[in-house]
């Protein structure tokens, strides 16, 4: 695959596709698309604005501030507030969440969670879902375990790995039953044969 990084975001979303022919059209979209642009990034000043307001241990209505001064308030006060009910009364502090490439079968997937929380003393490894649609379990189970495994030499002792669903406000901690290693290395499988012939 040469020097190609597929992220975590990308990979999610072609294990969610519900068959060969959604996920053929990812890899491809995934492998046309060229190189990571900031300006191509839609959720990202929500994105910082919530990474930046738990990494300077601000008042979480200090997301709301960044946004106004990034003037992205409007396009993204929907989500703003739903994650500001989701933080709700929790204690909730901040560690840095790590980052790497991890390959699986030589496949370089980019892993990087954006918040590192302790709630309520437990630390979090948290990756942020923003998208419409809700998120089914199956799929942030499959992104938290692809988390746990390349990040396992980083991640604090007993924490807990998972997919915020934001605008649902809930927090999907993985279930990491016994064949959840088995799925993710065929769909690690299905991609790598795929982009080959793509």
């Amino acid at each position: 695959m040469d020097s190609t990084r597929i992220s975590l975001t990308d990979f999610v979303d072609f294990v969610g596709r519900p068959s060969m022919t959604g996920k053929l059209a990812k890899v491809r979209e995934i492998k046309r698309r060229g190189p990571y642009t900031a300006t191509s990034d839609l959720y990202k000043p929500v994105r910082e604005a919530i990474i930046r307001t738990h990494a300077a241990a601000a008042d979480k209505w200090e997301i709301r501030d960044h946004l106004t001064r990034n003037n992205a308030g409007g396009r993204f006060d929907n989500i703003a507030e739903a994650y500001l009910g989701w933080w709700g009364q929790r204690q909730i502090g901040w560690f840095e969440p790590g980052w790497q490439i991890g390959y699986l079968q030589s496949l370089p997937i980019s892993v990087n969670p954006e918040l590192g929380l302790e709630i309520e003393g437990r630390p979090h490894l948290i990756k942020l879902y923003f998208k419409e649609d809700p998120l089914p379990h199956t799929l942030s189970d499959i992104a938290a375990r692809l988390m746990a495994r390349v990040l396992r030499e980083q991640t604090p002792p007993g924490a807990a790995v998972a997919v915020l669903d934001v605008r649902r406000k809930r927090l999907l901690c993985m279930n990491d039953g016994p064949d959840l290693d088995i799925l993710l290395d065929a769909e690690v499988a299905a991609f790598t044969a795929l982009w080959a012939q793509a």
